[in-house]
């Protein structure tokens, strides 16, 4: 018995040793983590209807910092250019409106349960200021991250949206 467990009390150790073992220091962990720019590659959207398809909202960067706040921008890149460079028409505004999104806002991550929860302090939208939006997050790789929609904030027929972010690098 004691030939075949002699590996566990150092890798117990081990494990304690190099995990962060406060709140504090998981959530700085996975705050390092997801600090950057990002560029949007993909947004996905599952149907209840089992089909998928891609979201036109499809170019946009994301940008989490060290101090814990993150902005998001992005947009329709089909968006028709407007007639007059000064203004736009009132059908070219609402085009403009419903063809962007942005927000910036306060973040809490919550490594450990891989998510992350946005708290809006700016949006397109006034009456979204002051609400929270959830965010799942897995790392494909160190410079690839999917963020999924918590599932609270869909509105049907959509059951996913996840979207698939490239890390900006120098």
């Amino acid at each position: 018995m004691l030939r075949r467990t002699w590996w566990i009390a150092p890798a117990v150790v081990l494990t304690f040793a190099t995990a962060p073992r406060s709140w504090e220091e998981r959530t700085q962990a996975g705050a390092q983590s997801l600090t950057g720019t990002w560029r949007l590659l993909r947004r996905t959207q599952h149907l209840a209807d089992g089909t998928t398809r891609e979201h036109p909202v499809s170019v946009g960067y994301l940008i989490y910092t060290a101090a814990h706040q993150m902005c998001y921008v992005a947009m329709d890149p089909t968006r028709p250019a407007w007639a007059s460079a000064a203004a736009p028409t009132a059908d070219e505004a609402l085009r403009t409106v419903t063809g962007f999104q942005a927000y910036c806002s306060r973040v809490e991550v919550h490594s450990a349960e891989g998510f992350v929860v946005h708290h809006i302090e700016v949006e397109k939208s006034p009456n979204l200021v002051g609400h929270d939006r959830k965010r799942w997050f897995t790392f494909d790789t160190p410079d690839q991250l999917r963020l999924r929609i918590d599932r609270a904030e869909l509105r049907p027929p959509v059951v996913d949206d996840e979207l698939v972010w490239s890390r900006m690098r120098e």
